[in-house]
């Protein structure tokens, strides 16, 4: 598996493809995951935020999910920004099936009170549709 910084050409055919709603965006941090023969498997972006970054929109092609592809791809997100000197956090809102895979990758869960104002439209709207954890972060 080779993963590359990628772009909104790619990652919103990718989108499309595998009939998610998320739509990558021009200053959006993008990565892919690509197999042997160059393919998408695995896509994800960071939106930059003045004193964060925030992880969204982690998809797997379906045939190629529980293999640890996504794992591996927030892994090498994670620490291209930290070997770029990027240190900010970054923060996710991951649903109640991926909360396992965020906790193994060291995301830790915030209290409500110190989600950044930011993010306080999007949790809110995730809290109406899952049940669970609130808002994690992992610090690289």
């Amino acid at each position: 598996m080779q993963f590359i910084s990628s772009d909104c050409l790619q990652l919103n055919r990718f989108y499309k493809d595998n009939k998610d709603k998320a739509r990558a965006k021009p200053d959006d941090l993008m990565f892919a995951a690509l197999d042997e023969h160059q393919h998408t498997c695995s896509v994800l972006r960071l939106l930059p935020y003045k004193d964060f970054l925030f992880l969204r929109s982690v998809v797997t092609q379906p045939e190629l999910r529980g293999k640890g592809i996504a794992s591996a791809l927030i892994r090498h997100a994670i620490q291209t920004q930290a070997n770029n000197s990027n240190t900010m956090p970054i923060y996710t809102l991951p649903t109640p099936l991926a909360l396992p895979i965020y906790q193994r990758l060291g995301f830790k869960p915030v209290e409500p009170s110190q989600v950044p104002a930011e993010l306080l439209a999007s949790y809110r709207r995730f809290r109406q549709s899952h049940s669970g954890p609130t808002v994690m972060v992992i610090h690289p």
